[in-house]
């Protein structure tokens, strides 16, 4: 009797028991990336591709800023050191894109590295570069840094990028 017992009432009792506990899950599409990535990866990945679809495109570029910018900007590849954990990240990022878009920046100068809460990578991509705040956008000419935009604007993204390619005395937001 205590079989029958067991079998009808107390097994499916416990299963729909324990089917009803809430226990953690850990996604993996949605975990911060690390390491080297590329916009693809932003616009694909499930815990990024709404904030970088979303603010892309409600970021409106000053057209007169890009366009002095765009003669600048041959010669100029960029680091972009993200968190895509991180707000500022989140809003900087799509912001610089679609500048880079509109001067019809070439795509193969730029090198998008994801960074963890501790800022780094597993393979240390961002020790030379000193990173402390995200976003972090290095500029180089000829291989040697000529600039870089820390974490938020001091005057607008456009305006920032421009100095710092044109060669304008820029310091970011952070600099002593």
């Amino acid at each position: 009797m205590f079989k029958i017992f067991y079998r009808g009432l107390i097994t499916p009792l416990l299963f729909s028991l324990i089917a009803s506990v809430s226990w953690p899950t850990y996604v993996q599409a949605d975990a911060p990336m690390v390491g080297e990535i590329t916009r693809a990866n932003l616009q694909q990945n499930g815990s990024t591709k709404t904030w970088m679809s979303e603010n892309y495109l409600n970021y409106s570029p000053n057209m007169g800023l890009v366009k002095q910018s765009q003669s600048f900007l041959s010669d100029v590849s960029i680091n972009v050191f993200l968190g895509t954990w991180c707000h500022d990240s989140q809003r900087e990022v799509p912001a610089l894109l679609k500048i880079l878009d509109a001067a019809a920046f070439n795509s193969e100068n730029i090198r998008i590295i994801a960074l963890s809460l501790d800022k780094d990578t597993p393979s240390k991509i961002e020790g030379p570069s000193n990173i402390s705040r995200t976003p972090t956008f290095v500029f180089y000419r000829d291989g040697r840094e000529i600039g870089r935009y820390v974490e938020q604007a001091r005057r607008s993204l456009d305006q920032d990028i421009l100095d710092i390619v044109s060669g304008v005395d820029y310091r970011h937001y952070y600099a002593d």
